[in-house]
């Protein structure tokens, strides 16, 4: 075990208590669910994206349909340039990507390009979105395979309280100030979300191979009054050995009115890394009397600190696509 390993297994984590399966689809509901993964080739080589997304309205009868699905295939070069983009079905706009970045300025470039997306709160939308952070979790599967890769303290310490689990006295600075060694957190194993007894409870999914990190995502939007969503977000990485862990994953319940302005909102955690990141789970509730359409651009430029979670945040920004369930929900 090298010293990073050693020193990762010395400190204290946080919760690790993942979802073993997905529930049922009750009658008169809508599922969106998505994943990204970003597949790592070897050094100096593309990076590859496959990104795939779907809306099932479940009607009262029971029977399903789908409302909106699409699947995304990206290459992303070692400096991070999105060198081809294309889509089934085809997306007019799409090719406007191409020669930017996967992460700097991508999502002002998406909204750009392609505004009926981002209006309309789709699922393409939503894959898009999630890219940068796809990329950003890449880099730590990476890391995790060089021993000897370090990340300076001065980058460190001008990272310092970004979010709960980067708090500047926190468990993850601390351990790199003492040793000189920035620990790369292992979760614990990812089980399978598969549901055997109903092949729609997900999207067609390709397995996911060795060194890539997974980004998943259920957003299920309820029938009742008030309407109530309950949301579902992993993020895994599939290492070399062929071991797949949980790095982050939350469970969200939220109620909504008819105007789809949020009346609740309350996270749980399920594996975050380190003891300081559900300090960040309250931050849920301050979405409260928001309207979902306007959750992207206010987490976006208010949710800061170590009050927050970056991965959380995304959560609660995941929750604009409230707005074309409820659409498809009056088919």
């Amino acid at each position: 075990m090298g010293k990073r390993a050693l020193l990762v297994a010395s400190l204290p984590h946080g919760p690790r208590e993942p979802l073993t399966g997905t529930p049922p689809r009750p009658p008169g509901s809508v599922r969106r669910t998505t994943t990204i993964d970003q597949r790592r080739g070897g050094p100096g080589e593309p990076q590859e994206i496959v990104a795939s997304g779907r809306d099932l309205l479940t009607r009262v009868d029971g029977t399903a349909e789908v409302v909106d699905a699409v699947t995304v295939r990206a290459r992303v070069e070692p400096l991070g340039i999105v060198t081809a983009i294309q889509a089934e079905p085809p997306v007019p706009g799409l090719g406007a990507l191409i020669g930017g970045h996967v992460s700097k300025g991508l999502r002002g470039r998406v909204d750009d390009a392609l505004p009926a997306e981002r209006d309309r709160a789709t699922v393409l939308h939503q894959l898009l979105d999630d890219f940068p952070m796809a990329a950003l979790l890449s880099s730590y599967g990476t890391t995790r395979e060089m021993e000897d890769w370090n990340i300076p303290k001065e980058t460190a310490a001008g990272m310092a309280d970004l979010c709960a689990g980067w708090a500047g006295e926190g468990t993850m600075l601390d351990a790199l100030e003492r040793t000189g060694i920035f620990p790369i957190p292992l979760g614990p194993p990812a089980p399978d979300l598969l549901s055997p007894e109903d092949p729609l409870a997900w999207h067609e999914l390709e397995p996911m191979v060795p060194r890539s990190i997974r980004r998943r995502r259920r957003l299920d939007l309820l029938p009742g009054e008030p309407r109530t969503m309950d949301v579902h977000f992993r993020d895994s990485h599939l290492g070399a050995d062929g071991l797949e862990d949980v790095l982050h994953e939350y469970t969200l319940a939220v109620d909504l009115d008819d105007a789809l302005i949020v009346l609740r909102s309350e996270a749980t955690v399920r594996v975050l890394p380190w003891p300081e990141c559900p300090g960040a789970v309250g931050s849920a509730g301050r979405i409260v009397g928001h309207p979902v359409a306007a959750l992207r651009l206010l987490v976006g430029s208010e949710f800061k600190g170590t009050s927050t979670c970056t991965h959380l945040n995304d959560v609660l920004r995941s929750l604009a696509g409230a707005t074309a369930l409820a659409r498809a929900a009056t088919r």
